[in-house]
């Protein structure tokens, strides 16, 4: 098993309406308990985020302070989620070189958003590029990657492996603004190809990403080279 890993925690799993406590609280334990000597999780904004932009927009707020509205919600959740981990970072890193650094005092490592224009998955990928790590795990809203959304068709497919190119071609946005809401956006799924990252989609059903911890089998799609389904 690979040593070190990088979770990209989709901020609409922990902070719904209300704010998921029991969630947050067993995701800490699965990860403590977990044989991965390193581990980085970046933290999306969710409904905080998305709730703050939606209005300010309404404003004609621009889009630069949008995304940094949307930053400081990321960070809010990574602090958030840091104090609740055993062996976590106890400040929350403000670049990925940070993040990086941080990855050889601390065993977890928790940041948010760090520029306006990145996503937090497209961080994730970045601090898996730069620490070198090889596996990203996108746990986010839905179960995979789907050829329709699966929300609106019942007969939606989902990929229990696809290739990267698929994966962008599929990942389209829901809007050209700040807060877009997508599997997973193209800049990060990129980067994961430039640098042979594989990526992992799952929901935040708990016993299934024990599983992906593990090894095992579990509902989710691979993203890499094989493009095997």
């Amino acid at each position: 098993m690979s040593e070190s890993i990088v979770i990209s925690l989709g901020g609409s799993v922990i902070s719904g309406d209300p704010i998921d406590a029991d969630y947050m609280k067993s995701f800490a334990k699965l990860l403590e308990s977990s044989k991965y000597r390193r581990i980085g999780i970046v933290t999306g904004g969710g409904r905080t985020a998305r709730s703050y932009i939606s209005v300010l927009r309404k404003l004609n707020v621009n889009e630069n302070v949008l995304d940094e509205i949307g930053i400081y919600a990321t960070r809010m959740n990574a602090l958030s989620m840091a104090s609740l981990i055993q062996g976590s970072n106890p400040m929350i890193p403000f670049t990925v070189e940070e993040a990086v650094n941080l990855m050889n005092s601390y065993r977890f490592v928790v940041m948010g958003g760090t520029e306006p224009g990145h996503t937090t998955d497209t961080v994730a990928a970045l601090l898996c590029e730069r620490s070198g790590t090889k596996t990203l795990i996108n746990v986010t809203s839905v179960d995979g990657v789907y050829d329709m959304d699966p929300n609106r068709f019942a007969n939606a497919k989902r990929f229990d492996r696809i290739g990267y190119r698929e994966a962008i071609a599929l990942s389209t946005k829901s809007s050209t603004g700040a807060g877009p809401n997508v599997f997973m956006d193209i800049t990060a799924l990129s980067i994961a190809m430039r640098s042979r990252i594989r990526v992992i989609v799952t929901s935040r059903d708990l016993d299934n990403l024990e599983k992906i911890l593990k090894g095992d089998r579990a509902i989710s799609t691979f993203i890499d080279d094989d493009q095997k389904s």
